[in-house]
C-alpha cells in the first residue's frame, strides 16, 4: 500500500531524495517517463497529489517489472543498482552527511559521464539526462572534501565487484543500461575530480 498523504510530513530533502530513485527509473527503463519528469519538475516539487501518483505507479511497475524478471538478482536485475556503485562509496566516505538519495544522484552523473568518455552514450543524451537530474533538485556534484583515493578505496570493497573488477551500470543511451566489465579506475578517479564542486 502507498499513502500519498505520508510525503506530505517528509522534509524537503527526504522528499528530494526519493527522486533520485524515481529518476533512476526513467534513466534505466523509460526515455518517455525521463521525459515526463523533466517536464512535470515543478509539480514534483510542488508535490502535486495528482501528478505524484502517476510517477509513483509507474516508478512501481518499472521495478516491478525488473524484479520479476530476474528474481534471483543474476543479470537484468542489477540495472537497478545504476548510480549505486559510486554512490554507497560517497555515502560512507562522507559519514553518512550525505544522504542516500543524493549520494545515488552523484553516482548517476558519475556513470553518464562514463558512459560518454567511454563512447557508449551521445553528448546530447547525457546532457539531457544530467539536465533531468539538476531540474527536479538533486545534486550533480561530488563534494570537494571527499578524497578521491578514499572514494576509490570505497569502491574496491564494492560487494557486486569480481575479483579486481568493479562493475558499472553504464548507458548506450536513455533505456538501454548494461553491465560494464570493468573500468578502469583512473578513469574513475578523473570523473570524481571532474564532478567535485
Amino acid at each position: 500500500m502507498i499513502d500519498l498523504a505520508f510525503l506530505e510530513t517528509l522534509p524537503d530533502r527526504e522528499f528530494t531524495n526519493g527522486l533520485a530513485e524515481i529518476v533512476k527509473y526513467g534513466i534505466i527503463d523509460d526515455p518517455e517517463f525521463l521525459a515526463e519528469l523533466a517536464a512535470g519538475a515543478e509539480a514534483l516539487r510542488r508535490r502535486d497529489p495528482v501528478f505524484l501518483e502517476g510517477v509513483i505507479s509507474k516508478s512501481c511497475r518499472i521495478k516491478k517489472g525488473i524484479v520479476e524478471s530476474d528474481e534471483t538478482d543474476r543479470g537484468l536485475r542489477r540495472i537497478l543498482n545504476f548510480g549505486h556503485t559510486l554512490g554507497h562509496a560517497i555515502e560512507a566516505e562522507s559519514g553518512f552527511v550525505v544522504s542516500h538519495g543524493e549520494a545515488v544522484s552523484m553516482g548517476m552523473c558519475a556513470a553518464v559521464l562514463l558512459s560518454e568518455r567511454l563512447k557508449y552514450l551521445s553528448p546530447g543524451d547525457g546532457e539531457r539526462i544530467l539536465s533531468v537530474i539538476q531540474a527536479l533538485g538533486l545534486p550533480v556534484r561530488i563534494p570537494a572534501s571527499l578524497d578521491t583515493e578514499s572514494l576509490l578505496r570505497g569502491l574496491r570493497k564494492d560487494k557486486k565487484k569480481e575479483g579486481d573488477k568493479i562493475h558499472f551500470i553504464l548507458l548506450k543511451k536513455p533505456g538501454q543500461p548494461f553491465v560494464n566489465g570493468g573500468v578502469p579506475l583512473p578513469l574513475v578517479a578523473e570523473i570524481i575530480e571532474g564532478l567535485k564542486a
